[in-house]
């Protein structure tokens, strides 16, 4: 898997963003959790739950991490929130392969 590898390279960098964006969970889903990902042309699929109650302060960072995710994985990032998912079929889709890999409240990376 892709993003075990990248993050493996540099865990605690990896971590350290997520703590200072107050990352509550990670996902990581699509091509990126499965064997069809292309190393030329796919990006990095993720969903992320941001524990800021400041509507501001949260979009804030939710921009920030994803500037810095696309620096870090040094590729393309689409980065969603749970409550910008309404299409099923997307839902169902994001269900299929989804791998929790940051989880805030333990700080710990889990791929």
């Amino acid at each position: 898997m892709v993003i075990k590898d990248k993050i493996s390279i540099n865990k605690k960098g990896f971590k350290t963003i997520c703590r200072n964006h107050n990352v509550k969970f990670l996902f990581a889903f699509g091509s990126s959790t499965t064997d069809k990902f292309d190393e030329e042309k796919s990006d990095i699929d993720l969903i992320v739950e941001i524990d800021d109650p400041d509507p501001i302060e949260r979009g804030e960072k939710l921009i920030s991490l994803w500037d810095l995710f696309e620096v870090f994985f040094s590729r393309k990032v689409d980065l969603l929130t749970t409550s910008s998912i309404k299409n099923p079929f997307l839902k169902k889709n994001i269900e299929a392969t989804k791998i929790l890999i940051y989880d805030g409240s333990s700080q710990k990376i889990l791929v």
